[in-house]
């Protein structure tokens, strides 16, 4: 039988106490210094939501019933039916109701003879032409009431000078020939046409009824074969 060795029997011990140690230097503190959260003892049940209850009806109010008073209800048939009375319509086609004359009664029941009616203004006059009208404007076109023959001048029919002139004149309100321009001139007959013109006389114009002056071209021929 050996001799128990003196190793094998504190080695447990020494493990052990090691093992104490670390526990004290370690553990505990740093078991102190944890706190673990409290449980409770109970958790509550699943609580379900109350749905909201609905508002109250709106209340009914009845109406009254009214009633009828006892004192104003007729209680015996009337002796007769008396017909009803319709106002009478005015007769817009005749003009009379009830022997008025609606046609001669003004807005406020005055008959219109004994309102004085405003005398109608006679129509604004025409305006007068500041400048005199040529003939082709007028209605009718002057017409010579004078006529005058130009005299052929000598010096023109030794020169064997022919031809036409052509004159503008104006014409007075009474149809006299006032002014005269040559428009188209021959020089040895112009004079000759000029003095024949201012002769000459037209039965006077109107426009619009207003007397008028007016412009009107003259041709003057001069003929050596006449």
């Amino acid at each position: 039988m050996g001799v128990p060795n003196r190793l094998s029997g504190s080695l447990p011990v020494s493990i052990a106490v090691h093992a104490v140690v670390i526990c004290l230097l370690f553990v505990i503190p740093l078991t102190a210094q944890i706190s673990l959260p409290i449980l409770p003892s109970a958790v509550d049940a699943y609580v379900r939501a109350v749905p909201v209850p609905p508002p109250p009806p709106a209340p009914i109010v009845h109406a009254a019933t009214p009633v009828a008073d006892p004192s104003r209800v007729p209680i015996a048939a009337p002796p007769a039916i008396v017909p009803e009375h319709t106002a009478a319509v005015p007769d817009i086609n005749n003009g009379a109701v009830g022997g008025v004359d609606f046609g001669t009664v003004g807005a406020i029941g005055v008959p219109q003879d004994a309102i004085p009616m405003p005398p109608v203004p006679p129509p604004p006059p025409p305006p007068k032409p500041a400048a005199p009208v040529r003939a082709g404007e007028l209605v009718r076109a002057p017409q010579k009431t004078v006529d005058v023959h130009p005299t052929y001048p000598e010096i023109a029919r030794a020169a064997h000078v022919e031809g036409t002139v052509i004159l503008e004149a104006v014409l007075d309100r009474n149809g006299r020939v006032d002014q005269v321009r040559v428009l188209k001139s021959i020089p040895l007959l112009d004079r000759a046409a000029i003095d024949a013109v201012r002769q000459w006389q037209y039965t006077p114009s109107t426009l619009h009824g207003v007397p008028v002056e007016v412009l009107m071209t003259i041709t003057v021929t001069f003929n050596l074969q006449e």
